[in-house]
């Protein structure tokens, strides 16, 4: 290899490394660098020359160094970076697709108020007097995910006599599970025919048959599988839309300039043009970790120029998670603690395993919990993430939490995100990527200049998946 050659190397690895931070704590030095073989080149290395040769080279180092960059202080940013759940945007302004699952919940329509014995006059509760239904119509809140030939059951109810002996008049009670059949189906009113619980008076017409038991309008309705008949071959469809929503991917951008003065004369401390760069693309980390957070979504035309606004993740989550009674307090309970992790892992489509992003406040708040002392592992840094965590393991499932510093400085001290990074996406219509600018051909200043910038926006999938905690009011 000749020095040509030599030099024209040393020009790519200079562009690479420029992004390597010198902050203060969380330096990170090139020990050895080995070259490989790998496409020649004739003339001087530059950067539109390793574009054009091996156009992934520069964006991909200039990501990784950016990742460096303090990760402990953008979290949220360091992740994205390193899990890379990234899918190219063909547009600045991204419309994307949001759907759930079928819910297996229901509850009665509390404004029912008929006696249940026809369509015409649903019930939202029952109370068995001497009257024994063979069927019973209801009210429900969803009518949208029943079907005829549904089975469901109503939990925990109230009968008469004994178990698995339940019979109307019975001595005692005892607590049931009772199963239902949906036999037809008019708007939002089911047809509800008993197949367990319990039988009609011994010495009545009913006694080898169920009839209708008693329930609130508070009782839990569990929709299961459906019931064919032998004869059937076909059954109703069910559908779920997904809801298109739009999300914009913002024009991040920093601009480093030194003056040829600036650069030529001797300075007490060893500061140049790569400190600079550090300095600005760690500021530009902070501003994009906000955005990603708590920006709200839109553009701006101006003439024929338009400018687009992300949307921050926070805007998306609509499970809130409380604690503290109220005011000033900030107390945890262990109640709380263990009713949060049951809602974040219990009920939804996500993984067993959670990341949790908090402010100060809340670590606080979390650490006088008894329970989350004894299942916290020891602060260490998770290669996959690229930042230090705690983990908790529980019965639910696993919980990383990762401090987050800026939540101090915008009011969030006391909030924390719950986010399950299987469903959030990075999409990026320009990843990172520096661009030199010649301010001296162009006459405008006798300077040095780069360009940072990255245009990208975050989405979240199975919005139920993720939380924001934070105290109660």
């Amino acid at each position: 290899m000749n020095k040509k050659q030599i030099i024209a190397l040393s020009c790519i690895v200079f562009i690479v490394l420029s992004l390597i931070t010198l902050a203060t704590g969380e330096a990170h030095a090139i020990t050895a660098m080995a070259l490989v073989a790998g496409i020649p080149v004739s003339g001087a290395a530059t950067a539109a020359s390793a574009d054009r040769y091996a156009p992934e080279l520069l964006k991909e180092d200039i990501s990784e160094s950016v990742v460096q960059m303090m990760p402990s202080r953008t979290p949220l940013d360091t992740i994205m970076r390193h899990i890379r759940h990234n899918v190219k945007a063909q547009s600045q302004k991204i419309g994307y697709y949001q759907a759930s699952y079928k819910p297996v919940t229901d509850t009665l329509d509390s404004t029912a108020s008929g006696n249940g014995t026809s369509a015409g006059t649903p019930a939202s509760s029952f109370t068995n007097s001497d009257t024994e239904l063979l069927k019973i119509f209801v009210q429900v809140s969803n009518p949208e995910i029943w079907r005829v030939h549904d089975t469901l059951l109503m939990r925990d109810l109230t009968l008469p006599g004994k178990k698995d002996n339940a019979v109307m008049g019975g001595s005692g009670t005892h607590q049931d599970d009772v199963m239902f059949y949906v036999v037809s189906k008019s708007g939002s009113v089911l047809e509800l025919v008993p197949v367990s619980g319990v039988k009609g008076k011994s010495e009545g017409a009913n006694s080898d048959k169920f009839v209708v038991p008693d329930f609130t309008a508070e009782v839990k309705i569990i929709r299961m599988g459906q019931a064919k008949s032998e004869l059937a071959i076909s059954t109703e469809p069910f559908s779920i839309y997904p809801t298109l929503s739009w999300q914009y991917c913002q024009n991040f951008m920093a601009q480093i300039e030194e003056s040829t003065f600036e650069r030529l004369t001797r300075k007490e401390a060893n500061w140049g043009f790569s400190n600079l760069e550090a300095v600005n693309v760690l500021s530009m980390k902070m501003e994009m970790e906000l955005s990603m957070l708590f920006g709200r979504g839109g553009e701006y035309t101006s003439g024929n120029d338009r400018t687009f606004f992300t949307r921050g993740i926070t805007r998306d989550i609509e499970n809130t998670l409380t604690y503290g009674s109220g005011g000033s307090d900030r107390t945890v309970t262990k109640e709380q603690y263990n009713g949060w992790l049951k809602e974040v892992f219990d009920g939804n489509n996500g993984s067993t395993n959670r990341l949790l992003i908090a402010g100060s406040g809340l670590i606080k708040s979390l650490s006088c919990v008894d329970e989350f002392q004894k299942n916290i592992s020891p602060l260490a840094k998770d290669n996959a993430l690229g930042v230090e965590v705690r983990k908790v393991q529980n019965y639910f499932g696993s919980l990383d939490i990762v401090l987050a510093p800026l939540f101090c400085e915008v009011g969030w001290e006391d909030y924390g995100i719950i986010l399950d990074l299987e469903h959030i996406t990075k999409h990026e219509f320009v990843p990172m990527s520096v661009s030199r600018l010649d301010l001296k051909k162009s006459g405008q200043k006798n300077a040095d200049a780069r360009v940072i910038q990255e245009v990208s926006a975050l989405t979240l999938r199975y919005p139920d998946c993720h939380a924001i905690i934070k105290p109660k009011a």
